[in-house]
């Protein structure tokens, strides 16, 4: 009974005092420029996530700590890097791995999961208090959905006076992308209010300027629109259930690059760079951008729990950047580290990175000259539509050969290079800063006992 009493005088008004509920907001496969606060050219594309950033802080190189997704929803949760937390590819978290579910859930928070239902196992480590499938919200797409469901789990919260974590994951801009004739399919995913046409967007440099491309990537345009309005129809609930001011928003938008060649699935800046915003009223100051500090997924995990005054993950990878979203600095903050084991059907292509603001260094363990690459990405219109036009064009048949076999070893610089499609790693003019990139991947991969260090070792140090 005190207890009840306590928490509904924290809940009246909502004071500092009271238990902070935080959101967490992901989307499917979206690149990180492509909103309008990050530079997308397509007008008016993402309003919502637009006023998002203007009321809290922006990270401008934020990193999915490895491109696929359900291991990097797990180093959301985990805080720790793929090969650390067991959750390598499509796996459950192991036994004895523990998630920021966990931890919430022993402090008494009222947890929701909306959609990707089957990328959080096993159901012990997440203890999910209100569940929603994708297919109960269109195929995770439906704004309308996601903002009926969570005015029902905040109207829950309020009734069981329990601070809440809101957990929304969008499933735009997933492959199948909304296209002319997808009304045949009424009743599995929802229509849109508004299709990007061919001539309102930009092709991007890591791609080909083909008609086919040009087409798909708006169609994926078109599914970014609507995860905005889902992104816009959830905040609009927070704000009229009057919890705005006590509530903590996280969005990263990935969870990782975009379904298309050299993005998803390959460390690639196309295919890990997020787009990550914060908005704490009173805590995290407003329209500000960080492009200083990298920050990773790795890192989401620790960083909500100290907003929430809840006890650390021990013994993890990440560390909390919440200082620096309320306005302070971080040492250390000049690289990031990121990962890929395999596909959805288990094709192994280890690969590291190390990246900088301004460079990345890029290890394929599996380049052999002889081993051909094979993902996700490659579905749908682009890499068909760039395979034929290589058959008539010798730059972009070499573009194509080298996605297929890759070299062991790339390292670009973004200052004149931002989509990495010139591997200067023979350049000597680069040799120094190879060698130091090299030597700090070597050193990342010891400490963290990467089981694919003796393989880079013959690399390093040969």
């Amino acid at each position: 009974m005190i207890r009840c009493l306590l928490l509904a005088t924290l809940f009246a008004g909502f004071t500092a005092a009271a238990p902070l509920n935080i959101v967490l907001i992901t989307a499917d496969d979206m690149n990180w420029d492509s909103t309008g606060v990050t530079g997308s050219q397509v007008p008016d594309i993402t309003p919502h996530i637009d006023r998002l950033a203007s009321q809290g802080i922006l990270f401008t190189q934020a990193h999915a700590t490895i491109p696929v997704c359900q291991p990097v929803r797990a180093t959301m949760h985990t805080g720790l890097y793929p090969h650390r937390s067991g959750v390598r590819g499509f796996d459950p978290v192991p036994e004895g791995v523990r998630t920021i579910n966990q931890v919430m859930h022993e402090a008494d928070y009222l947890i929701s999961m909306f959609a990707k239902l089957p990328h959080y196992k096993p159901e012990s480590k997440f203890h999910v208090d209100y569940a929603v499938s994708a297919k109960q919200l269109d195929v995770g797409r439906c704004p309308e959905k996601f903002a009926e469901h969570t005015r029902k789990f905040l109207g829950m919260a309020r009734e069981q006076e329990r601070p809440f974590f809101h957990h929304v994951n969008g499933q735009d801009p997933h492959r199948p992308f909304y296209w002319s004739g997808e009304e045949s399919r009424e009743g599995v995913f929802p229509g849109v209010s508004r299709v990007i046409r061919p001539d309102e967007v930009r092709v991007p440099g890591f791609l080909e300027e083909l008609p086919e491309v040009r087409q798909e990537v708006a169609d994926y345009y078109t599914c970014v629109h609507r995860f905005d309005e889902l992104v816009g129809r959830v905040l609009d609930e927070i704000d009229e259930a009057g919890m705005a001011d006590n509530t903590l928003v996280m969005l990263f938008a990935g969870d990782h690059g975009m379904a298309f060649p050299f993005a998803k699935s390959n460390l690639y800046a196309a295919g890990t760079r997020g787009t990550l915003i914060m908005r704490w009223p009173g805590k995290i100051p407003e329209g500000v951008f960080d492009a200083e500090h990298l920050v990773s997924t790795i890192d989401i995990a620790p960083t909500l729990l100290e907003a929430a005054g809840l006890p650390a993950l021990e013994g993890i990878d990440g560390r909390s950047f919440l200082e620096i979203a309320t306005g302070g600095s971080q040492d250390g903050r000049d690289h990031v580290f990121t990962t890929y084991h395999e596909t959805f059907s288990r094709a192994q292509y280890e690969t590291r990175a190390i990246r900088t603001r301004d460079a990345a260094y890029i290890w394929n363990a599996w380049s052999d000259g002889e081993k051909q690459y094979r993902a996700e990405n490659m579905s749908g219109a682009t890499w068909p539509a760039m395979v034929k036009a290589g058959e008539t064009d010798p730059e972009i048949r070499a573009r194509c050969e080298y996605y297929l076999y890759r070299t062991p070893e790339e390292f670009f610089l973004m200052g004149d290079d931002a989509d990495e499609r010139a591997n200067l790693i023979d350049d000597p003019e680069t040799a120094g800063r190879v060698a130091a990139m090299r030597a700090k991947l070597l050193e990342w991969m010891r400490d963290h006992e990467d089981p694919m260090l003796g393989e880079f070792e013959k690399i390093a140090n040969p």
